[in-house]
């Protein structure tokens, strides 16, 4: 389903480009998701003890609980794509092409400022597509919880069948945003490509200029 072909673009598919893949992008999200979301989970529960301990149940406490565990989710998103950018996989690399991976594209520092681009890019569609899914389980959801609360009354069931479907939602919509919207697209000026592991710069902007 994922599969599908892309837009040729001016980097051939040849040399050193690698056209993404299904494979590629569920190895770049994995790599991506679980660090973040431990990552988070930590700094949250941290957080929660500090707050409590400080403001006990006041308003400050009340928003950390609702929305803290959203916030902190996207901040810790911020480094880990700073990490997979440079991060070398087993068979590739990303690497960040000039002029959108047109004509004389070469191959470009990943810079806070790109980082940012590529964080910015991901984080507004995959809040977006979370609410989207949101709402499209929202019934569903409703009808299983009221299903398994009838099953197993009290309130720790129903929070854990809340969070398994928030870290489900969450990483349903990563990867759709990373395989679909970041991987071979353009983000600012510049294009998000991946090639082999071992790819020279220089072979890489070859492969970047087009044929004739």
């Amino acid at each position: 389903m994922f599969d599908v072909p892309r837009p040729a673009s001016s980097v051939a598919e040849r040399g050193d480009y690698i056209q993404p893949n299904l494979g590629h992008g569920l190895r770049i999200w994995w790599a991506f998701y679980w660090r973040t979301v431990l990552s988070s989970m930590a700094v949250a529960a941290g957080v929660d003890y500090l707050m409590l301990r400080r403001f006990s149940h006041g308003p400050a406490t009340v928003f950390i609980s609702t929305y803290g565990a959203y916030l902190l989710y996207y901040l810790a998103a911020f480094f880990m794509i700073a990490y997979i950018l440079r991060k070398n996989f087993r068979r590739f690399r990303i690497v960040l092409l000039s002029n959108r991976g047109g004509e004389g594209a070469t191959p470009l520092p990943r810079t806070l400022q790109r980082t940012a681009r590529v964080w910015w890019a991901f984080s507004w569609r995959a809040v977006i597509y979370r609410i989207i899914a949101a709402v499209a389980v929202m019934f569903p959801l409703g009808w299983t919880m009221g299903f398994i609360s009838a099953l197993l009354p009290g309130p720790v069931a129903s929070a854990l069948i809340n969070l398994v479907v928030q870290m489900v939602l969450d990483a349903v919509v990563g990867m759709f945003v990373i395989y679909s919207n970041i991987l071979d697209e353009a983000i600012s000026d510049f294009q998000v490509t991946l090639s082999p592991r071992t790819a020279s710069t220089s072979s890489l902007a070859a492969a970047a200029v087009p044929e004739g």
